[in-house]
């Protein structure tokens, strides 16, 4: 049996031939479902905008932090302090750079109305580090951080709201930090000096407790290798290429200038050294040398449940 083609005017003479009622009932049905789609997909779209915002860009304006809290106020940048500032210019590209520790604050914070002392300055400085990322976002580092590769930190935090910087099997490194302002791990980081600081020990809370924390919230952090490396950058020959496929694509490299025999104070240092990684690093930084490109296949990231 073949059934005729209704036109589009047939539904119409069956519709007028309701009660009024009928009809205003189906209107009002007819308008809550529209209603109901429309308001359905503009929160699904702000939802999707929302998340968006908040997990594919990095911190915004992004800034680059210096924390310095000396018992020498009168004391003077270094040289190789002008190069890390330097290379966060030239290899990061931030929305500005914000030196913190014209205060020295006198505790962490109160915990059942006792405040927390610190152990030490560096100890104050760490802290000081963690607040300031949960107050702008970016990145915080000393003054013997060199960035390399910096605009892979942009890209990482577009999906991780935290990065710390790997030190060993026991702990990470606090010489390196970035984030969101409202990254759970740097907030948990931060708490632990008021909840359970040990100032006796002085990597417990700047290593340790980092390293149980990128445990708990690894979707949230990026534990990155290669920045703070265990050996001397003063002993590592260049011309290995092995070693030194990793630096050139690490985002940075903590050198503990603090700890090394010979200081770099001139250009005139500069153009003297020995051919060494750290040489490298400082010669490319000051001269303004372009690093090359990222190998897409490199991967420094040290999973949390390995660690």
């Amino acid at each position: 049996m073949l059934l005729k083609k209704r036109s589009r005017n047939t539904l119409f003479p069956y519709l007028l031939r309701l009660p009024n009622s009928a009809v205003f009932c189906s209107i009002y049905i007819s308008s809550l479902l529209s209603l109901f789609f429309f308001l359905s997909y503009h929160l699904i779209s702000q939802f999707s905008i929302l998340t968006k915002s908040t997990t594919q860009r990095e911190p915004s304006p992004f800034y680059l932090h210096y924390v310095r809290f000396s018992s020498k106020p009168q004391r003077n940048f270094t040289f190789t302090d002008y190069l890390s500032v330097l290379s966060g210019v030239q290899y990061l590209r931030p929305d500005g750079i914000l030196l913190h520790g014209d205060v020295i604050p006198n505790d962490f914070g109160k915990r059942e109305g006792k405040p927390k002392k610190p152990f030490s300055i560096e100890h104050f400085a760490d802290v000081a580090k963690l607040d300031v990322l949960l107050k702008y976002g970016g990145v915080a580092i000393d003054f013997d951080v060199f960035f390399l590769q910096g605009e892979r930190i942009k890209d990482i935090l577009k999906r991780k709201k935290a990065i710390t910087c790997y030190g060993d099997e026991d702990g990470n490194n606090i010489g390196f930090v970035a984030g969101h302002k409202d990254s759970k791990f740097l907030w948990a980081w931060r708490r632990s000096y008021i909840d359970i600081y040990m100032a006796s020990d002085w990597n417990f809370n700047q290593a340790f407790v980092s390293k149980y924390l990128s445990v708990l919230y690894p979707k949230d952090v990026y534990v990155a290798d290669f920045i703070c490396p265990l050996f001397n950058a003063e002993l590592t020959d260049p011309q290995n290429e092995e070693v030194m496929y990793f630096f050139r694509n690490a985002m940075a490299l903590h050198t503990y200038e603090r700890s090394l025999e010979k200081s770099i104070e001139s250009v005139e240092d500069l153009k003297t050294m020995n051919n060494t990684l750290r040489s490298w690093l400082f010669r490319n930084i000051y001269h303004n040398i372009q690093v090359p490109p990222v190998d897409p296949n490199f991967n420094d990231e040290v999973i949390p449940d390995r660690l």
